[in-house]
């Protein structure tokens, strides 16, 4: 069993929660993929209820397990910083593309430091930058041009 597997089983049990198989799968399939939307954990999980994905999205949000990354009326999910490294996102409206940047102390500085003006304790945090990814930036500009 490896270390994130132990982490997420023990999280679960110690608030009362059972492993099931619908739970394992959706977190191993969490863990293969960097982000799905709920309609791509549905397709992949087809031999399970709706509800039960659903569900199990809701108790995993509550657990912490999981982020929601919000795409205008549409979201995806990923592990939490529990179980991969504490990272920010650039994420295209067009196509839905995110794009996860790498770690920048300069910007967690700037975070700790404006929590820190405001007498504020941050416990948790996301940044996400929403805009148009070069791909669709250049097939806009291509159509532009004819």
């Amino acid at each position: 069993m490896t270390q994130q597997a132990k982490v997420f089983r023990d999280l679960l049990k110690s608030n009362r929660y059972f492993a099931t198989k619908p739970r394992l799968r959706l977190f191993a399939l969490l863990q293969k993929y960097n982000e799905l939307t709920i309609n791509e954990l549905i397709a992949h999980l087809h031999r399970h209820d709706q509800a039960t994905v659903y569900r199990n999205i809701k108790v995993f949000e509550s657990l912490g397990i999981i982020n929601r990354l919000r795409l205008g009326w549409n979201s995806k999910l990923e592990l939490s910083d529990i179980f991969q490294h504490h990272h920010h996102h650039l994420s295209c409206m067009r196509c839905n593309k995110i794009i996860i940047l790498p770690e920048n102390p300069a910007i967690e500085h700037a975070i700790a430091h404006l929590s820190q003006q405001q007498q504020f304790q941050p416990l948790d945090h996301q940044l996400e930058i929403r805009g148009i990814c070069y791909g669709c930036a250049a097939i806009k500009d291509k159509c532009a041009t004819t």
